[in-house]
């Protein structure tokens, strides 16, 4: 199916549906397979969204891949379906140095070079 039009509604098609630029859905999509030169607002289930540089979609989409291309917008949440659990990234910084975790001075000054202690008595 190949929409260049303004739809609203649901769709349920066994292979694909291609959203042209000019074309505008605002519903539901369920399909093998979505590509998106258009404008797409609502939910996407398929086995693969396409969303090219001129397509924007926004709302929800479950796929089991998932492809935007630079410049192409997308704005909303997605669910990848798949058999691997998903990557879980981590934000942590390097931990900063501290005295006690500081390494020790690269030349240090040689014992006999060190300054006399002195004693409280005069």
């Amino acid at each position: 199916m190949h929409i260049d039009g303004k739809l609203e509604g649901a769709i349920d098609s066994q292979s694909e549906v291609i959203i042209g630029q000019a074309g505008m859905v605002d519903g539901q999509i369920k399909a093998r397979r979505v590509l998106v030169s258009g404008t797409f607002v609502g939910k996407i289930d398929a086995e693969r969204l396409e969303i090219v540089s001129s397509g924007k979609v926004t709302g929800e989409v479950s796929v089991a891949q998932l492809v935007v291309e630079s410049g192409a917008h997308f704005n909303g949440t997605s669910h990848i379906r798949g058999d691997e659990p998903p990557r879980q990234l981590t934000h942590e910084q390097p931990q900063a140095q501290t005295a006690e975790t500081a390494a020790e001075p690269i030349d240090p000054a040689p014992e006999d070079q060190a300054p006399e202690a002195k004693s409280g008595k005069s």
